[in-house]
């Protein structure tokens, strides 16, 4: 039985607004409507309402577009829709806003908006952790989780057990409709906020009040060959009221067979543009790698480079090693990659992001983090000699 959540105004309670706090909440609000801006996607909203709609959703879809967070943002949308208790009737034609098609207020769409819905599950190195030392893998506990947090030495691939897991699960009959989402995610520093809203279980432990989670898209190395195999089955031939979504790039960053089952549905925003959300390039970063770069053109210290280059990323401003070289990846892009371009630029230029994507690599690999960062500025400076 289908229970209506009551939701009473705020004047009703007793409560009321003075001009000063009324502004805060309408400026709250357009905070809120200007962020949501930034994570639509009309084209594959209107298809979605067109899907819907007329009945005609797939079981799979890939969500291909370089703002990892508007896809996840969609894929939500499109959760929310599936399991409002109270759907609205829909216009004759699309309204420019796929939310339309959810009231928005009911207990369903709430849990779904605050990313808490038991049906709406988050697959990444971060989410959907499970434990594994058992004959037969099983959600990890909530203490395990807070212990693996603290530590922060999440897995770096999604795990045959997970993919486990979520097979017995969706096994389970529901009137609830499944939304499975696979995605990959990184912490960063609370100081750099993410766009949409983590999932319940990540956000709810203590240890990470000071971390921000931040989607990343879909890499071929996030799958092992094991659990691929495992999942193509159940993506053949899902249970009903299953949707699964995979969150990429390109259709080149997944496996052809998850591809080959799905739709690829290309994600553009409404000004066509199609930035990733990641860090943060800030002018400060970009002050220090100004002068850091320059130093790199000089005979000098390499021990000292890859010193001063970790305590600024990492010990003053929290960031990871690998977050550092993205930092310094596009700061290379912004000062090479000019109208200007002589062809000795774009030879350093090529040197230099081939030389970063390899570190990037090694680093993912759990090579030595120290030695890895002294071999890059090594090449660098060689590099640098070319311009």
């Amino acid at each position: 039985m289908q229970t209506a959540l009551n939701v009473t105004p705020l004047g009703q309670h007793g409560l009321t607004l003075d001009d000063s706090e009324a502004a805060s909440a309408a400026n709250t609000e357009a905070s809120r409507a200007a962020a949501l801006a930034a994570l639509s996607l009309p084209s594959a909203e209107q298809f979605f309402w067109g899907a819907i709609t007329s009945g005609s959703l797939a079981h799979g879809y890939v969500l291909k577009g370089r703002n990892t967070a508007a896809l996840y943002h969609l894929a939500l949308t499109v959760a929310q829709i599936a399991n409002c208790t109270a759907r609205p009737q829909p216009p004759e034609s699309f309204s420019g806003r796929l939310a339309d098609l959810a009231c928005g207020q009911c207990k369903a769409c709430r849990w779904v908006m605050q990313n808490a819905h038991p049906a709406v599950l988050t697959i990444s190195r971060l989410t959907y952790q499970i434990d594994d030392s058992k004959q037969h893998p099983e959600l990890i506990s909530s203490e395990a989780l807070e212990k693996l947090a603290n530590k922060a030495n999440w897995p770096t691939q999604i795990k045959t057990g997970q993919v486990e897991v979520l097979i017995h699960q969706l096994s389970v009959s529901s009137d609830a409709v499944r939304v499975v989402i696979f995605t990959d995610a990184e912490e960063l520093p609370a100081t750099f906020p993410a766009a949409v809203t983590a999932p319940c279980e990540w956000r709810s432990l203590e240890a990470t009040k000071d971390r921000a989670f931040h989607l990343r898209p879909l890499q071929r190395n996030l799958f092992n060959a094991a659990s691929v195999n495992r999942f193509l089955k159940i993506l053949e031939e899902p249970p009903p009221r299953t949707l699964f979504f995979f969150l990429a790039e390109t259709e080149e960053q997944l496996l052809e067979t998850v591809v080959s089952r799905c739709q690829v549905i290309p994600c553009t925003s409404k000004s066509g543009a199609s930035d990733a959300e990641g860090v943060p390039h800030s002018a400060g970063y970009q002050d220090f790698l100004q002068d850091f770069t320059h130093r790199l053109t000089h005979a000098g210290d390499a021990f000292a480079w890859a010193a001063d280059f970790e305590s600024f990323f990492v010990q003053e401003h929290g960031l990871k090693l690998t977050q550092a070289l993205e930092q310094l990846q596009h700061h290379l892009q912004v000062r090479w990659m000019t109208p200007t371009l002589q062809e000795r630029d774009f030879t350093a230029y090529k040197a230099g992001q081939t030389a970063i994507d390899e570190a990037l690599r090694m680093l993912a690999s759990k090579t030595n983090e120290s030695q890895t960062l002294l071999n890059l500025l090594l090449t660098l400076h060689q590099v640098f000699q070319i311009r």
